[in-house]
């Protein structure tokens, strides 16, 4: 009996040591493959599938299609998985996958249109690099693949695009044709990419994110250099602007890319009228012939009143050349006119910074060339404007609008009404600007306003600098006040302006800046 329990004792023993044994093996197998796997930069389920996990689909699906790999010219007959819907989105992690996004939204198929699409990885649109660290296009173009734009002049994209903060790079564009960028036209929602290394060169609405934009693009970024030898250029959109009553918007959005166009050329959007933007920045240069921004070269422009275009928080910090019309970050802002045109305010600026310079000939400004039925507030240049004719630190030629909360510490030059916050004012209300600049010129130069006529004005203040006058004519309407630099530089001066400033001993060479600033 004793012999028998010490043998059943034994083979549990036995038992029990031979799965301890398999256990380690098997954890040892997993250990290894995830090392594998992690080693390689790609899932451990096969080398033509990968496995998404989303938090907006209903559950994992296995997709399919390699990523990481150059496209090679091909369009996919579907996409990687999902159902379309807001809860499971088609997943797109090819590049291939992408160009069938762009098939069947410009064959106008019914079964993807107002359907949800979304990036499952970073798509690789060439090989290599398409431009190199000075935005020149790289090596031989014939060898190149086109990219085809999702959306076209006859048909938009009218779905919802999250790119899920991937990066699509290598994208070629090279055409005379119109609707050009990763979307031609967008009519629906567009999000959170970012474009790099990429070459965008076409005719009119030529972008780097969208040639025309009807709808919403939001958290986006353009490091593509964008070339455009028709009307209409910009690093995110060549023209914003929604179906009457509705708005287009972008927002959150940046530019980096070069951006070089004619008329109406942007570094967000060449155009933008019916549109709204805000949170949005530019640092790549921009330059154009007439209506010429930082943000946008002309914000609104018909004579219809119900076309409204409003900005918050926009921020310039690159060079800006053109010739006419040309603004840190508008253009031209309003009705198109060179006189006062009677009606409503229908362009809003408000909470803008300009710190690139401003290079043009005639109506030339820190933050806008010229403005009619314009509002313009809580804005400030920080930069040297050079012009000739109705050139100053914020608004070249203003008629007819109201601004407030302004100032400028950049040098102003030119020839003909020149001046440190405006060149020339007419008929508008203006109120609490300070200018700290250098002003030059030959006629009709101020430290504040080049002419001004008719307009009425409260709290404007001026450094002084030696006999130099705040207007270089005044015909009705207001004063400044000189004050020294010490008292500029001063907690007493910001008060002096109104809530919106603040004192900031070290921001701003320790002149006052708007209370947004430092938010």
């Amino acid at each position: 009996m004793r012999y028998w329990i010490i043998g059943i004792l034994g083979i549990v023993a036995m038992l029990a040591a031979c799965s301890q044994t398999a256990s380690a093996s098997s954890d040892d197998e997993d250990n290894a493959a995830e090392s594998s796997s992690s080693e390689n930069g790609k899932s451990s389920s096969s080398k033509d599938s990968k496995k998404i996990s989303s938090s907006s689909t209903e559950e994992s699906e296995e997709c399919v299609g390699e990523t990481g790999v150059p496209w090679d010219g091909t369009t996919a007959k579907s996409f990687a998985c999902g159902a379309g819907t807001k809860l499971s989105p088609y997943i797109i992690q090819t590049a291939e996958q992408l160009a069938y996004l762009s098939f069947v939204v410009n064959a106008s198929d019914k079964d993807y249109k107002g359907k949800y699409f979304k990036l499952g990885a970073d798509i690789k649109l060439n090989k290599g690099d398409v431009i190199d660290e000075k935005g020149a296009l790289v090596g031989d173009s014939t060898k190149l693949h086109k990219w085809t734009p999702i959306g076209n002049s006859s048909v938009g994209f009218d779905g919802y695009f999250d790119g899920d903060e991937h990066i699509i790079s290598g994208m070629f564009v090279n055409t005379t044709s119109s609707h050009n960028g990763l979307f031609g036209n967008n009519q629906g929602n567009v999000s959170n990419f970012v474009l790099k290394n990429s070459w965008i060169n076409g005719g009119k609405f030529t972008a780097g994110i969208a040639g025309i934009n009807g709808g919403d693009i939001a958290n986006v970024q353009n490091y593509g250099i964008v070339v455009g030898t028709g009307d209409c250029v910009g690093g995110i959109a060549g023209q914003s602007n929604g179906p009457y009553p509705k708005k287009a918007s972008i927002s959150s959005s940046v530019n980096n890319g070069t951006i070089n166009g004619k008329e109406f050329t942007g570094g967000i959007a060449g155009q933008a009228y019916q549109s709204t933007m805000e949170n949005v920045e530019n640092y790549g240069p921009v330059e154009g012939s007439s209506n010429v921004g930082g943000i946008a070269g002309r914000a609104a422009y018909t004579y219809v009143s119900s076309y409204f275009m409003d900005c918050k928080n926009a921020k310039n910090y690159a060079e800006i050349n053109g010739v006419n019309n040309v603004g840190g970050i508008f253009g031209g802002a309003g009705y198109v006119s060179p006189t006062i045109s009677n009606g409503n305010i229908i362009a809003t600026l408000t909470g803008a910074k300009n710190e690139g310079k401003i290079i043009g000939k005639k109506y030339v400004g820190g933050i806008i060339g010229v403005a009619n039925r314009t509002s313009v507030s809580e804005v400030g240049n920080n930069a040297l404007v050079e012009g000739v004719s109705y050139v100053s630190g914020i608004v070249g030629n203003l008629l007819g609008s109201n601004s407030n909360h302004l100032y400028n510490t950049g040098d102003v030059s030119g020839a003909t009404y020149v001046g440190g916050i405006i060149g020339y004012n007419q008929e508008g209300v203006t109120s609490s600007a300070y200018s700290s600049g250098k002003v030059d010129g030959d006629s009709l130069v101020g430290l504040m306003i080049g002419y001004n006529y008719n307009t009425t004005m409260a709290d404007y203040y001026y450094l002084k600098q030696g006999e130099q006058e705040p207007f270089g004519l005044n015909n009705g309407g207001g004063v400044a006040t000189p004050k020294s630099a010490d008292e500029m530089k001063s907690e007493d001066f910001a008060e002096l302006l109104g809530d919106e400033f603040v004192y900031d001993s070290g921001l701003n060479d320790g002149y006052p800046v708007l209370k947004w600033e430092k938010e």
